[in-house]
């Protein structure tokens, strides 16, 4: 039998899983289209709240106190407010547009070394097998190395491995806790974070920067 302790560090986990998958969700709707429901999402109260719940979550378990993720939050959801939708296109085809730079590309392909255009078709190819092997089919219009693909995947990982421990599913946890690593070290880790650091500092805007430090704060929480 499990004693209190236990429980509560059961459920805290959980939590915690909850926490992650809600900002990777977060992450997606950020970078995907403004014009599109997925942005949508971010005016929402209910998800704004939950999101805010979940950054703080995120501090108090990692010992920040509030003093980084939600206030990365805090300062995204206030330009949210004060910034028009409009405004905000405009500017998301300032830096996303056909003519951004490499350094603030939302796709991975665009920051690998290797130029190679084999090398890109099998690492896209790869990037389809891991959808494919949980059921997922990219139907946007955005490719499935974008941002907003492929943290919309790990959010997608995460829930699948929380539901499998509710329903003590051990050999699905553990295939889904895999994939989510070696998604991340394979496909996401390296270049978000340079993509991250650069639109907090290299890009001219009044929101995209901040979404920038968002993500950054949030990819220094995460496990590595």
């Amino acid at each position: 039998m499990k004693n209190h302790t236990e429980t509560v560090n059961i459920n805290s986990a959980e939590e915690l899983l909850e926490a992650r998958s809600i900002i990777y969700g977060a992450v997606s709707a950020l970078f995907s289209d403004p014009e599109c429901e997925k942005f949508a999402m971010l005016m929402n109260p209910t998800f704004q709240s939950s999101i805010l719940d979940a950054c703080v979550q995120l501090d108090k378990n990692n010992g920040m106190n509030g003093a980084n993720l939600t206030e990365s939050i805090h300062r995204l959801l206030r330009k949210l407010d004060e910034f028009s939708l409009g405004n905000i296109q405009i500017e998301y085809v300032d830096v996303f547009g056909h003519t951004l730079s490499k350094q603030t590309a939302p796709y991975e392909l665009e920051h690998l070394k290797n130029s190679d255009v084999y090398f890109k078709t099998q690492m896209l190819a790869d990037l389809n097998g891991f959808y494919g092997a949980f059921g997922v089919e990219v139907q946007s219009k955005e490719r499935a190395d974008h941002i907003s693909t492929q943290t919309e995947f790990l959010s997608y990982l995460i829930m699948k491995e929380l539901y499998a421990i509710r329903k003590n599913l051990k050999e699905e946890k553990e295939v889904c806790q895999q994939a989510f690593i070696d998604f991340r070290q394979e496909h996401f880790s390296d270049w978000t974070e340079m993509f991250s650091e650069n639109l907090s500092t290299k890009v001219e805007g009044e929101f995209y920067p901040i979404a920038g430090r968002f993500l950054r704060s949030f990819l220094e929480q995460e496990p590595s």
